[in-house]
């Protein structure tokens, strides 16, 4: 694919890919004092439709396996939550619009609020429109 750039070398067309971000912490508030814990998963390449499958099908099994699992204590719910008794976590599935390192837009697509998700997904039917996947 030929990259557009301007005059001072910066990307001018963003490249789009989706990932998966998982946080879980006990807020170092467990009995190891344990700090929390960041994974991001990037699912990229040329089909932007399997790239967005995989990415689905990678955050609904890491949802299930953190509502089932654990961080040095048991992960419960926002209204049940105690601190030093249990962990939280937090997973997103987003469509990322990358122009540099540095400059990037994340459309978070599940996993935060439904206006997030709903301008998220708008942003998301335009970029596959756009590539003609819709």
């Amino acid at each position: 694919m030929i990259e557009f750039v301007n005059r001072n070398l910066e990307k001018t067309r963003p490249d789009y890919f989706y990932r998966v971000s998982e946080h879980v912490t006990t807020f170092g508030k467990d009995e190891g004092k344990n700090e929390g814990l960041s994974h991001e998963q990037d699912f990229k390449g040329k089909d932007l439709l399997k790239c967005k499958a995989e990415a689905e099908k990678y955050y609904w099994e890491r949802l299930e396996g953190l509502e089932q699992g654990s961080y040095f204590s048991p992960f419960a719910a926002p209204q049940d939550f105690e601190f030093g008794k249990n962990a939280a976590f937090s997973i997103t599935l987003s469509l990322i619009e990358f122009y540099t390192d540095d400059n990037y837009i994340m459309h978070q697509l599940i996993g935060e609020d439904w206006k997030t998700t709903a301008e998220s997904r708008e942003i998301e039917a335009e970029v596959l429109k756009a590539k003609g996947l819709l």
